[in-house]
């Protein structure tokens, strides 16, 4: 009898402790799941609807660049991004129509447009904007991969409406007890691409013109043992800087056209000579040059990896604003256990384009 008293507070104590640990799981549970790079609902919401003018927002959806070893990839994508766009009310060009316009042009890198051949289209076929872009990554596997970016141009003077970047594995939707993981890529396509569109307008953001500088972003030089990782950076780039309430980029298509005519050739360098050449056409205050030296997806325990340097030259005066690089690992933020861990070197790679580009906001051009 005497031991009773003891017994009921030890059996008050350990329903206590059992509860307070239930609702530290719960609330770690709620901590992961918020952390979780796709807590996304299993059935999307219904899109929002994009209005153009007068009889909605009619496009060209342009093949998208395939920067990937995978020729399947196209197949895979371009109808689900076709899709999503006419369920947000967009009207596509037909694929028989686009189709007759690329033959009659020649046109055979669709990953860009220049002002001329956007012009053209708008002419033939009535469209407002062309959606162009590229496939970076598209891998099956344990963990599934693809990375997407894009650019709506404007089909009367070739100008970014819109642009955006979005890549994803299957191991980024992990939460707690490995729950969430996709393991199909089936099934993170359609996701990706709606995370893609979810920003997608033809109408731009507002920015200062006062406080914005125009920027010709070059095709950059690819040191590293990834094919087009020199590509994927450029069009990595130009969507944040379009983000940027400091920069308006140019459109690739342009910078393009004016590379192939003035025969430069060299990537990641520009002499003095070819930059006024360049800038002049183009109007642009500053041209962006640089070098991708690591892209890496690691392998076993090691992380994947990004290193990217970048020049930013003043136009107007012949200086350099910025010469900065920046190299970064998937492991680099990792909070505690996988939560903060990075997965693929395009995630790597454009957390270091971002913080590049947020170094170049800050520069005094005058």
């Amino acid at each position: 009898m005497t031991n009773e008293p003891n017994d009921i507070t030890d059996r008050r104590n350990g329903l206590r402790y059992r509860s307070r640990l239930l609702l530290f799981v719960l609330c770690f549970l709620l901590f992961s799941t918020s952390l979780s790079y796709a807590a996304q609902p299993s059935n999307p919401p219904t899109p929002t609807l994009v209005k153009g003018g007068e009889g909605g927002l009619k496009i060209a959806l342009f093949p998208f660049e395939n920067l990937t070893e995978d020729k399947s990839a196209l197949i895979s994508v371009m109808p689900l991004i076709r899709g999503q766009l006419e369920a947000r009310g967009v009207d596509v060009l037909d694929e028989a129509s686009l189709n007759r316009f690329l033959l009659k042009e020649r046109i055979r890198r669709t990953g860009y447009i220049s002002r001329d051949t956007a012009r053209k289209i708008r002419e033939e076929a009535n469209v407002k904007a062309i959606l162009v872009g590229s496939i970076n990554s598209f891998s099956y596997g344990e963990n599934p991969q693809i990375g997407l970016s894009a650019r709506l141009i404007d089909s009367s003077d070739g100008i970014i409406l819109w642009a955006d970047h979005v890549s994803a594995t299957g191991d980024d939707f992990t939460s707690i007890l490995g729950l969430g993981r996709i393991k199909e890529l089936d099934r993170l396509i359609p996701t990706v691409i709606d995370k893609l569109l979810a920003s997608f307008s033809a109408t731009p953001p507002y920015k200062e013109i006062e406080s914005t500088y125009r920027i010709a972003v070059m095709p950059f030089q690819n040191i590293s043992k990834t094919k087009d990782a020199g590509m994927i950076a450029a069009y990595m780039f130009i969507a944040e800087l379009f983000k940027s309430q400091k920069f308006v980029p140019v459109e690739y298509g342009e910078v393009r056209n004016l590379l192939v005519d003035l025969r430069i050739r060299d990537r990641g360098e520009l002499n003095l000579k070819s930059m006024k050449a360049l800038s002049g056409p183009m109007g642009v205050d500053g041209i962006l040059v640089g070098t991708v030296e690591l892209y890496n997806e690691g392998a076993g325990a090691a992380p994947p990896e990004a290193a990217i340097s970048a020049r930013l030259l003043d136009a107007r005066k012949d200086k350099i604003l910025l010469y900065d690089s920046c190299q970064l690992d998937g492991d680099d933020d990792v909070v505690m256990l996988d939560w903060g861990r990075i997965r693929s070197a395009e995630n790597v790679a454009y957390k270091a384009v971002s913080k590049l580009v947020k170094k170049m906001g800050k520069i005094k051009w005058r």
